[in-house]
């Protein structure tokens, strides 16, 4: 079933109709992949029975996140000048063939696709020596290594003819519910500045990053990208960020303060292209997220508020935190507790592996299920 939705040129100033996919619903598994470079690009195979997931998972969940690292879409730089670099599309293709093979067994509940696509240390190598890097140490991590710098032109191009690019194939792809955007991230998917990351800042600073063109950038990519697919879904995560500023030691809260009109405008920037949902990576509730959806302080006030009116449904999202439990609660309650104080549709899940490891048949429970059901309703 496909929903008109009104796509937004903001740039041009002009606005069309046209139709778009159904926006993904449900539960979607984000997959288990490493986050080393070179190993990220992965996710959950329905088809292939793994004694560490679930058992019948796919059963209970209502599509797959498929990881995918730039560099391993666009390995290779364009031949001539003026031209844009060719797509490797292998794990996009695999992701196809493994859903359409579940889809078409009868009984079997139809799946979808999210793509994820990491820019940041996962940008191919080429399109660092064009934009410039920067290495960075995310310390006991293994984030560290070259990062391009996402604010200049080179690198802003590069991205947005890989949307084209990616577009002009998959567009149509009715498998393909969701993009989302993270051309302007650093260590994760997400455009969070963490004040223990301070260092790592203070090099992108030198480098040319400055807080202004570090709010263009989250602007420009949601326009960039919603953009290119006119069908799909686009979405962009967690709008919190700090007016940061070089230190010469970790900045305090007010050093580094939360700029709340910056959040405010990247998710109406978002609001606004019609196609794009926001959404936070990290739905938690603990002792100090208790109030979150109601604390203009916390990044999920933002995500889920209805700037553009208060009958206006905000498409939302949440990627919950990776942990089964969280305190005494587990994480059909924090579900929830978003879908109580939101209009969120859509979760990614924790890790098959967390469920696993919590109870065989959690995920297939009544508690999650009951959960699943309303996101869909």
């Amino acid at each position: 079933m496909l929903s008109l939705v009104t796509v937004g040129l903001i740039g041009a100033g002009i606005s069309v109709e046209t139709e778009a996919k159904e926006r993904p619903s449900g539960f979607y598994t984000r997959g288990d992949v490493s986050k080393a470079p070179g190993t990220r690009s992965g996710y959950d195979n329905p088809n292939v029975a793994d004694s560490q997931k679930p058992t019948n998972w796919g059963k209970n969940v209502d599509g797959i996140v498929v990881q995918l690292e730039w560099a391993s879409l666009q390995p290779n730089a364009p031949l001539r000048a003026g031209e844009r670099a060719a797509l490797d599309t292998t794990w996009i293709e695999r992701a196809i063939d493994d859903i359409e093979t579940w889809n078409s067994v009868p009984g079997n509940n139809k799946l979808g696709i999210k793509l994820r696509v990491f820019a940041g240390i996962y940008t191919p190598q080429w399109v660092k020596n064009e934009a410039g890097s920067s290495t960075l140490d995310f310390k006991g991590s293994s984030f560290d290594g070259d990062f391009p710098h996402f604010w200049k032109t080179a690198f802003q191009t590069r991205f947005k003819e890989l949307h084209h690019e990616l577009a002009a194939k998959y567009d149509s792809e009715p498998l393909i519910k969701e993009v989302s955007i993270s051309g302007c991230m650093i260590k994760n998917a997400d455009m969070h500045r963490a004040r223990g990351e301070y260092q790592n800042m203070n090099i992108l600073i030198d480098a040319g990053l400055t807080w202004q063109k570090d709010r263009t950038c989250q602007n420009w990519q949601i326009n960039a990208v919603a953009g290119k697919w006119d069908n799909t879904w686009v979405s962009v995560a967690r709008p919190h960020f700090r007016q940061f500023k070089k230190m010469s030691s970790k900045p305090s809260r007010s050093d580094w303060p939360l700029n709340t009109s910056v959040m405010q405008e990247t998710v109406e920037t978002c609001r606004k292209a019609g196609s794009c949902i926001s959404g936070n990576n990290s739905l938690e509730q603990e002792d100090k997220d208790a109030d979150a959806f109601n604390n203009d302080q916390h990044a999920i006030y933002y995500a889920a508020s209805k700037y553009r009116g208060s009958s206006s449904k905000a498409p939302l999202y949440f990627q919950t935190d990776v942990k089964i439990i969280q305190g005494s609660g587990l994480i059909h309650n924090i579900i929830g507790w978003g879908i109580k104080n939101s209009h969120v549709e859509m979760i990614e899940l924790p890790t098959l592996k967390a469920f696993k490891k919590y109870d065989d048949s959690y995920l297939g429970s009544s508690a999650m299920q009951k959960k699943r059901t309303k996101l869909k309703n």
